[in-house]
């Protein structure tokens, strides 16, 4: 599992779930800025490994110093999955261990999972949509409750292929992520995980969406906030992928 810390300290300890996790996983906590006390002492009591270093990169270059460190240390080998998730994303060891269930049983390069932003599971998260025309996340500021190109969540009930989803939690298989060379770390923040899902479509890989496990995620979007450092990173990833493709 891969969080990358910006300053989250705080939103990372207070997580109820991440010790009962790291009982059985692997859990990096990569820190994009210097880490606290509080977060030192919380990755050291509960085995979790702290890369308190490297500060001021963006969240897919990050994820990609996560992986190689994984790799230099043969942490992770070919049958294993990496694990890219959000702070602010809890998901508990019932659901994690169901994800592990289906995973076993249907094949795919990369996983997505259904994401709420309640604890009753009623408010779905937009995170599984078609990829994006020019317009499309324009309009999709205005209204963090609607996206035309969002997937209805309400009509799908079992394992589907999506064209992409939010990068708050993505699993890839080892191999997946290794061929497809991690995420480009020209986006600092914000359409690295629509440009990691087009690239792996236009190889041929699948992305399936998991309806039947469910976490929150408790999403800021920062990205709303005009004139904020967010913003600006939000429309410049928006030319950066458009350009490209």
């Amino acid at each position: 599992m891969s969080i990358i810390n910006h300053k989250h300290d705080h939103l990372i300890v207070s997580n109820p779930t991440l010790p009962i996790l790291a009982q059985g996983n692997v859990i990096i906590i990569k820190s994009n800025t210097a880490a606290s006390q509080p977060l030192k002492n919380f990755a050291s009591e509960h085995g979790i490994i702290l890369l308190d270093e490297k500060y001021g990169m963006g969240f897919g270059e990050n994820n990609n110093y996560v992986f190689e460190y994984l790799c230099n240390n043969k942490i992770i080998t070919n049958n294993d999955f990496f694990l890219v998730i959000n702070p602010d994303v809890i998901i508990s060891n019932e659901e994690l261990t169901k994800l592990q269930d289906e995973i076993n049983t249907i094949n795919s390069d990369i996983y997505t999972i259904n994401l709420f932003y309640d604890k009753n599971f009623l408010k779905p998260e937009l995170s599984v949509r078609k990829f994006p025309t020019f317009f499309g996340p324009l309009k999709g500021l205005l209204n963090k409750d609607y996206r035309s190109d969002a997937y209805d969540k309400s009509k799908i009930s079992q394992a589907t292929n999506v064209e992409w989803a939010a990068g708050s939690f993505l699993l890839f298989k080892k191999q997946a992520y290794e061929f497809l060379g991690g995420f480009d770390k020209r986006f600092f923040m914000y359409f690295e995980d629509v440009d990691i899902c087009r690239r792996a479509k236009k190889k041929g890989m699948l992305l399936t969406y998991l309806p039947n496990i469910k976490a929150i995620h408790k999403g800021a979007f920062n990205n709303r906030k005009i004139y904020s450092r967010h913003f600006y990173w939000y429309l410049m990833s928006y030319f950066i992928y458009h350009l490209k493709n």
